[in-house]
């Protein structure tokens, strides 16, 4: 008899581990004062800095965030879409439509295009143009300042084209999402001339 059931526990074992990769993630309850803080490098700005990001409204067409830089008193408004893609991240660029990197529900296996224009708005000038594929890969564990977590990872494989006249290059990037965080825990972005970073340094949810 304990054979038997143990025999079925184990054969239970691959069944879970699918059942999980099967799940679709579906898009993030983001609430007004959820907050994370991120470790970036060469992200936003040449190396090291501690940002902290505070939502401050959230509906079903716009995510606002006031992004402060940790040591520095200076708050700036940041916009994405109710997916977490990118429209008006810092600095004086927006992404039109948008980055496209997130689409929900999600699950393992998926892929799906990404096509976009960087610009300068304030000048109407287009800096570069983006097009490459997302996929879905599966969920692994992975261990950040914040902790550790199971998260389901993206890779995104683009080619980008400057608009000045010079050579496109290739950009590949890894994004680490974790459903419970309402976000991502960590980013790899590596180009031909520059790679960049983020880690989660600490997070925390409004539950009410």
């Amino acid at each position: 008899m304990k054979r038997a059931i143990l025999g079925l526990l184990l054969a239970a074992v691959p069944v879970l581990g699918a059942g999980q990769s099967d799940a679709r993630i579906v898009k993030p309850e983001i609430r007004v004062g959820d907050r994370w803080t991120y470790r970036s490098t060469n992200l936003f700005a040449p190396g090291t800095h501690d940002v902290d990001n505070r939502v401050s409204f959230a509906s079903d067409k716009v995510i606002l965030v006031i992004t402060t830089s940790k040591g520095g008193d200076k708050e700036v408004d940041t916009s994405w879409t109710p997916e977490w893609n990118a429209v008006k991240p810092l600095g004086e660029i927006m992404f039109r439509p948008d980055s496209g990197v997130f689409r929900f529900p999600m699950r393992a296996g998926d892929k799906y295009a990404v096509n976009y224009e960087l610009l300068r708005p304030r000048l109407n000038t287009v800096l570069s143009k983006t097009t490459g594929a997302v996929t879905v890969m599966d969920w692994e564990t992975v261990e950040v300042p914040a902790g550790k977590f199971r998260a389901m990872r993206l890779e995104l494989d683009s080619m980008v084209q400057p608009t000045d006249g010079s050579r496109g290059f290739r950009r590949q990037s890894t994004v680490w999402y974790v459903p419970d965080v309402r976000r991502w825990v960590k980013v790899l972005i590596s180009t031909p001339k520059l790679n960049a970073s983020e880690e989660l340094l600490e997070y925390k949810l409004n539950e009410d």
